[in-house]
């Protein structure tokens, strides 16, 4: 599984940006410096769907780039 497309393609869906236009090294101030509570509760629903499970606040605290997500991803997704 390509965790670090899918954290692209679930940022692309929920900031309405072109998935061509996330950088893998990309930080989310970058992709979209107003992310606000409803833009960031759609994406942990969507990471949260993706893995089938509720992810641990502290996981969410921490994220801040495209490779905190796919982290995110690989550790919680069930193979």
């Amino acid at each position: 599984m390509d965790y670090l497309l899918k954290a692209k393609q679930i940022l692309a869906g929920c900031l309405s940006v072109p998935v061509d236009n996330i950088s893998d090294d990309g930080q989310l101030e970058q992709l979209s410096p107003t992310i606000d509570s409803v833009v960031f509760a759609n994406i942990m629903m969507e990471v949260e769907n993706f893995v089938q499970k509720e992810i641990d606040v502290t996981e969410w605290l921490e994220l801040g780039s495209v490779k905190d997500l796919a982290g995110i991803l690989e550790k919680n997704h069930r193979q």
